[in-house]
């Protein structure tokens, strides 16, 4: 008798899924790529309306709705620097922003920014993220039942939320060989940033939003109405597209390397402890024994959900909770911390004195 081929494991999800390629090829967007789309496309909706209509509600650079205006974040502080003058309303709608940003962390980066979508259409083939993968069985540990206790003796793969509701640091969160590597808190997009607004103090006027990415595609758009509507043909509608190709296609790591919008929003979205993911640990393939890693390849961030290092980068994007074969992914209203530490201060009152 000629001896059965091995069967490959799927360890993208369930023996009884079917092969990962094919359901690749036809998933459906998830819920939360779904709701992004929608809110990007309401975004344009909104501002060709104020084009077509003269409402004067702006895009996302310079917003507004009649005596209420308000800049980006970036663009209000480099307006202080070049006019040396604090606008109050400005600085209202600053702090405004700023206190979204810790309740929310980065979510424009995910559900309002243009570049993502814009990158996702020059994306290369098969430089998809969220890749799944095969293991055989002779690839497997000999024995899996000692590779999941030494998993849960070393900590890799453990709950983080379980682990500090002890009072103890996971250790993936100190970065194994399994686990993303650590985001440094400082990295070239606040370069770029340092850059950016001292240019804006040197030359008395905000540099960067001659090629700020954000505001070149609403400028874009823009152009293109002025061309269609009222014939008005300027170099502008050539000028501002090729400054976003050079910045998509040949800076293909704007986001994560250059852009200072990002820096800006990482900054504020360091208090953040809301919507961050939670892996349940249950369920993860990893705490049983496989070699799984489609929640960071999906990730934009390069995070790994099962570490809080770097958390503070999260978009809310929710790709790593679509991508998850398991399905072991959530992002709970409050954080793993957030809830460790409320906890700490009722047991702390408790205490006799």
């Amino acid at each position: 008798m000629k001896p059965k081929p091995e069967k490959s494991v799927n360890i993208a999800g369930p023996p009884d899924t079917p092969p990962p390629e094919k359901s690749m090829k036809k998933a459906k967007p998830g819920k939360f790529t779904l709701l992004r789309r929608l809110t990007i496309g309401a975004v344009f909706v909104l501002v060709l309306v104020g084009l077509v209509f003269h409402t004067g509600t702006g895009t996302l650079s310079s917003f507004g709705w009649r005596s209420i205006a308000a800049l980006c974040p970036l663009g209000a502080i480099e307006s202080f620097l070049a006019d040396q003058t604090i606008f109050p309303r400005a600085l209202i709608v600053l702090v405004a922003v700023i206190a979204l940003g810790a309740l929310l962390g980065k979510f424009f980066c995910a559900w309002l920014c243009p570049v993502p979508p814009l990158r996702s259409l020059f994306k290369r083939k098969g430089s998809s993220t969220g890749k799944s993968a095969t293991l055989k069985p002779s690839d497997r540990p000999a024995d899996s039942g000692k590779e999941e206790e030494s998993i849960a003796t070393d900590g890799c793969g453990q709950d983080d939320h379980a682990l500090e509701l002890k009072g103890t640091e996971s250790p993936c969160a100190n970065g194994c060989d399994s686990c993303a590597k650590k985001r440094a808190k400082i990295d070239s997009r606040h370069i770029v940033l340092g850059g950016a607004l001292l240019s804006t103090a040197v030359f008395g006027f905000p540099v960067f939003c001659l090629v700020c990415p954000v505001g070149l595609v609403f400028a874009t758009v823009i152009a293109f109405w002025n061309w269609i509507g009222f014939n008005d043909l300027t170099l502008s509608l050539v000028v501002f597209p090729a400054i976003l190709i050079v910045e998509v296609l040949v800076l293909r790591k704007w986001c994560l390397r250059f852009c200072p919008l990002g820096a800006v929003a990482s900054l504020m979205a360091l208090p953040n402890r809301f919507f961050r993911p939670r892996v349940d640990n249950t369920k993860c393939l990893r705490s049983k024994g496989v070699a799984c890693s489609v929640c960071t390849d999906a990730c934009d961030e390069l995070l790994d959900p099962h570490s809080t290092d770097g958390m503070h980068e999260c978009t809310k994007c929710g790709k790593c909770l679509e991508r998850c074969p398991a399905q072991a992914i959530t992002l709970p209203f409050r954080s793993q911390k957030a809830q460790a530490e409320e906890l700490h201060k009722i047991d702390t009152k408790r205490e006799p004195d």
